[in-house]
């Protein structure tokens, strides 16, 4: 974000822009800090238990300080020979004689022993507060950090919106502008959902076809009784043609969440679906994927493996890619070279081509996830 940032503020007009990353910003680092308080809550947590612990291990100690204690001084006045027989044939049976036999020989070793365990665990439960003390501190001070730099973000977003407000005064214009480049999105799109119809259609009738065919290869074989039970229906890809492409439409599903970024660096700045302008009042955006802001000559990477079905130029000349897998494709617009060509073979996070920049410094791509022509939000696909 620091370096979208920095890119971003070398253009003034985008002042807008950048309180938007800014905005990102600052959401993150907040969660950052939540998640360090929640850290130190639990250690706090884990401290008062072991103060517990260890409060409860000197109890015990005391305990068995005192009946050792008791012992010497019992065994003081039994201390002869004789007063140990005595006490020993006094039993009521042989059993009895022979545990008092037993203790005798075991209870002043196994005191001392049981005492010495628990002085031990006294001093690793003293070790382990000391630990968690500076732990606890430690998480204080990047406390302390984080609370600085979210009032630092926040004083950079007030200064920003003071700009967003001056130029307010041209907010009309600016609608203009944004409802124009809206427009060129919409041509865009058009462009993508033909591409991506066609696609649909080829795909589907060749997997139609390997379904007749596969259908009369069988027609001899002997047709289910009425009886007979029905096995559960498969699931049937349109668009998957071969066992392979249902693997991969299978593998693609199983990743949802885990997918990579198409970019190394970057934040979206504009969401899936109709949503209101961050800034201008009254404009409506409709984002059938989500914008993705990046570095100046970013590289562009395949998030899955696949088959690029189709590169074409959009209306300002920059190329858009579309890649297939299985049932389901992603699109990738505003490159400014592409390394691909229709009909290759890419394999997950392999270079697709670079981001191209904008006139106002922006280097900004499009990216959709398509279940055939169903529009997916790719933030749920895309590793948070």
């Amino acid at each position: 974000m620091n370096a979208i940032l920095k890119e971003t503020r070398k253009n003034k007009k985008l002042s807008a822009s950048e309180l938007q990353i800014i905005k990102k910003k600052v959401e993150q680092r907040q969660q950052l800090v939540n998640n360090i308080t929640s850290q130190i809550n639990i250690l706090d947590n884990q401290i008062k238990t072991t103060q517990q612990s260890i409060t409860e291990s000197y109890r015990s100690l005391e305990i068995l300080k005192q009946n050792y204690a008791y012992m010497l001084r019992y065994a003081q006045k039994h201390r002869s020979a004789m007063d140990r027989l005595l006490f020993i044939f006094a039993a009521k049976d042989y059993h009895e004689a022979y545990q008092r036999y037993v203790f005798f020989r075991r209870y002043a070793s196994l005191q001392r022993s049981q005492m010495a365990k628990i002085e031990n665990k006294t001093i690793e439960l003293s070790s382990m507060t000391d630990d968690l003390l500076n732990q606890k501190k430690s998480q204080s001070k990047l406390l302390n950090q984080e609370k600085v730099n979210t009032a630092n973000l926040n004083k950079e977003r007030q200064q920003q919106e003071k700009l967003v407000n001056n130029i307010k005064k041209q907010e009309s214009q600016l609608a203009k502008e944004i409802k124009a480049k809206e427009a060129k999105k919409k041509r865009l799109q058009q462009q993508i959902n033909a591409a991506i119809s066609a696609e649909v259609k080829k795909q589907a009738k060749i997997a139609e076809t390997k379904r007749k065919n596969a259908s009369s290869a069988n027609a001899t074989a002997k047709k289910e009784s009425s009886t007979e039970k029905k096995t559960p229906e498969k699931k049937t890809y349109v668009m998957a043609a071969t066992p392979k492409e249902e693997a991969l439409s299978k593998s693609f599903e199983t990743n949802k969440g885990r997918l990579p970024w198409p970019v190394g660096k970057g934040v979206i700045v504009s969401g899936f679906g109709k949503h209101p302008h961050p800034d201008i009042a009254g404009v409506e955006i409709e984002n059938l994927g989500v914008d993705i802001r990046t570095t100046k000559g970013a590289s562009v990477k395949a998030v899955f493996e696949g088959e690029v079905c189709k590169v074409f130029p959009g209306p300002n000349g920059n190329k858009i890619v579309i890649i297939r897998h299985g049932e389901y494709m992603t699109v990738y617009t505003n490159l400014a070279s592409v390394s691909v060509s229709d009909g290759a073979k890419v394999s997950t996070g392999q270079t697709i081509g670079t981001i191209a920049t904008n006139e106002n410094g922006e280097s900004e791509m499009n990216f959709q996830v398509r279940q055939g022509v169903k529009c997916q939000n790719p933030s749920v696909w895309l590793k948070r």
